[in-house]
């Protein structure tokens, strides 16, 4: 997500010389507002900044959608293994393969004891593999823009509060053969700016 400048709209300072003005471009990281007053009788006075400055920021977030993907689906299916492991020398009760041709294997492994703090010197061993298959999807354009939308808009909204704050909203592509970039682009007015010590 990109928020790196503003175009200021409006600055307010209470306390300290504001270093910016409505419709400068700034940047991360640029002073607002300096920590000092100028007086024509008084001089320099060093004060806290203190201010409320409004800006236009943009939020960015691109997506990549392939055209052709394969996506996987669990069927439900499981099977569980259970083997024996005294030291070093293991011992299975079951036989080596699977009969699924996909799965994900779950390992749970269980130290037996005695008591309450002696524990045996061997491990009781649970394979749990659960079967999935792999499925081929292919989008047309239009649905790879749509998705690549959606999945950017949703990084977006996390990043951002307030979503009354957003005025506009921009979306640009870049298409090939085999897949649609997306771009999505949210102008947002809110107030910027830190409150950082005065170091003399």
């Amino acid at each position: 997500m990109l928020r790196n400048h503003g175009i200021i709209v409006k600055v307010n300072a209470q306390d300290g010389t504001p270093l910016v003005k409505e419709g400068d471009v700034v940047k991360a990281g640029t002073t607002l507002v300096g920590g000092w007053l100028e007086g024509k009788y008084t001089g320099i006075r060093y004060v806290h900044a203190n201010g409320e400055v409004t800006a236009k920021v943009w939020y960015s977030q691109k997506e990549k959608v392939e055209l052709k993907q394969t996506k996987s689906k669990g069927t439900g299916k499981k099977e569980n293994k259970y083997s024996v492991r005294i030291n070093n020398f293991q011992i299975n009760f079951y036989k080596t393969l699977s009969k699924f041709e996909k799965y994900d294997t779950i390992e749970e492994i269980k130290k037996l004891k005695l008591f309450s703090d002696f524990y045996l010197p061997f491990e009781l061993i649970k394979t749990v593999n659960e079967e999935y298959l792999e499925e081929a999807i292919e989008y047309s354009k239009e649905e790879a823009r749509q998705l690549g939308i959606e999945n950017a808009e949703k990084i977006l909204n996390e990043q951002i509060s307030d979503k009354e704050n957003i005025i506009n909203t921009y979306v640009n592509y870049n298409e090939t053969s085999e897949f649609v970039e997306v771009e999505v682009i949210y102008e947002v007015l809110e107030e910027i700016g830190t409150k950082e010590k005065i170091v003399f």
